[in-house]
């Protein structure tokens, strides 16, 4: 599960490598000509620049397209804020792969361990970005652990993470959202560094009076903490949400409603009304109604179910400025209505965690109906490693991709047995060739 971690995040990140956000970060945080701290890479353009600010680029352009994976039990992104720093430290320190995979473990399960104590819904339902309050504990520890601290650092580290816990949902839609991201991993490896280099804080940070889970929990219960750390490992036992297409996870089982729907023969000039209903608080991320970009349209359940609706399909293009004004969508926009329901209108009363159905009247007063449950690629239901690689192979198609996709996948795949790390990002790595198909991706890993 971790190696497909780092294919899945080396692979949004790269296709996300030109998204403006991206390259705004990058012109504050890399001087022009580049950096004289060459430690790791940037998966957007090959440079190598300093640990910590690869680590914020790779992270703010793995989470850019809203393409990277979901974790249900963190309400967030895991990987997108693990894996940057990790490459990042793994390349400064010229580590093994399989340190690296055990770093990932070690902060996915940091990550699920504060999630379940806080406990994430609440404190999501307030408004944190958990990606970021929470991942930025969960890439301390990896550090901690890829670097070797004792446990009175590590202590420290994670307290001094917890001072950089940060991130409003509010922001969703607007394109500080995939800088949380970057924030959260490059904040994580310098609160660990800090430590190294001194700098300590209070080793009961997190569980003191005024600590952490004072500040972002409700009604915390702290014994979660030593009951998750228990399991034999949270990357197995809850695993990783991996997205089929670039939006909020949340309208992934509407979207894959209405695809269905489309399919079936539905001619959307017939549509009277459409009524879309979830679980509860099922509504709480999609907060915008009538978007207007892109960004705002990862997070629309009333878009992207339209948008579902007119193509038969949702994809990388589905989710763009140009996109979002299409006249037919616009239309439909309008005409959905969303609610929350503890029963689910259609299909059997039980679901897993998520549901979502779409009821479809007709100007003519027929109804039609369809039903989404925990969408393909969630962590019960994994995408097969073909369908892996295939989504790696979209990402890599995206213009501009500097990668030679085909050997870039063929490492990534090896990772457990790579002794330095610097070889998977190598400059043998970035060729003009791009991989043209899944079928050749993957005969590049069956090779190995």
């Amino acid at each position: 599960m971790a190696v497909r971690a780092f294919v899945d995040t080396v692979g949004v990140a790269v296709a996300g490598a030109h998204e403006p956000v991206v390259s705004a970060a990058k012109s504050v945080m890399v001087p022009e000509g580049g950096s004289s701290n060459r430690a790791a890479t940037l998966l957007t353009s090959g440079e190598r620049v300093s640990a910590a600010h690869a680590a914020l680029i790779n992270g703010t352009a793995g989470h850019a397209l809203d393409f990277d994976d979901h974790l249900s039990d963190v309400n967030g992104h895991p990987s997108v804020v693990l894996v940057p720093a990790i490459l990042a430290s793994g390349e400064e320190n010229r580590l093994s792969g399989s340190a690296m995979l055990e770093a990932y473990v070690v902060g996915h399960q940091v990550m699920c361990a504060v999630s379940e104590a806080l406990p994430v819904r609440p404190h999501w339902a307030h408004g944190w970005h958990a990606t970021e309050t929470v991942g930025v504990l969960g890439v301390a520890a990896a550090v901690a652990r890829l670097e070797g601290l004792t446990i009175r650092e590590i202590q420290s580290a994670l307290g001094i993470a917890a001072s950089m816990a940060a991130g409003s949902r509010q922001n969703c839609g607007f394109s500080v959202k995939p800088v949380h991201a970057g924030m959260a991993a490059m904040n994580g490896l310098l609160a660990a560094r800090f430590v190294a280099a001194g700098i300590d804080a209070d080793p009961d940070q997190l569980e003191a009076p005024i600590g952490f889970f004072h500040l972002f929990g409700v009604d915390s219960d702290l014994s979660k903490v030593e009951s998750v750390l228990g399991e034999r490992w949270t990357v197995t036992t809850r695993g990783l949400n991996v997205k089929r297409y670039p939006a909020c996870y949340a309208v992934h089982p509407a979207g894959d409603a209405a695809v269905d729907l489309a399919k079936a023969g539905l001619n959307t000039r017939d549509v009277a009304a459409i009524k879309v209903t979830v679980q509860p608080t099922g509504l709480t991320g999609p907060i915008h109604h009538r978007p207007t970009t892109g960004n705002q349209a990862k997070f629309s359940m009333e878009y992207t179910v339209a948008a579902a609706l007119v193509d038969g399909r949702l994809g990388l293009d589905t989710f763009t400025d140009t996109h979002v004004i299409d006249e037919k969508i616009q239309h439909l926009v309008p005409l959905v209505d969303t609610c929350e329901s503890t029963t689910p209108p259609v299909g059997p009363g039980e679901y897993e965690k998520w549901y979502a159905t779409v009821q479809i009247t007709t100007k003519n007063g027929e109804t039609v109906h369809a039903r989404g449950d925990m969408p393909h690629g969630y962590t019960h239901d994994p995408l097969t490693d073909s369908e892996l690689d295939g989504k790696f192979a979209e990402c890599m198609a995206v213009p501009g991709v500097v990668w030679d996709g085909t050997e870039l996948l063929a490492r990534l795949r090896n990772l457990e047995h790579c002794t330095n790390v610097r070889e998977v990002l190598a400059e043998s790595t970035r060729t003009p060739h791009f991989p043209s198909s899944p079928t050749e991706l993957e005969s590049a890993t069956t090779a190995l």
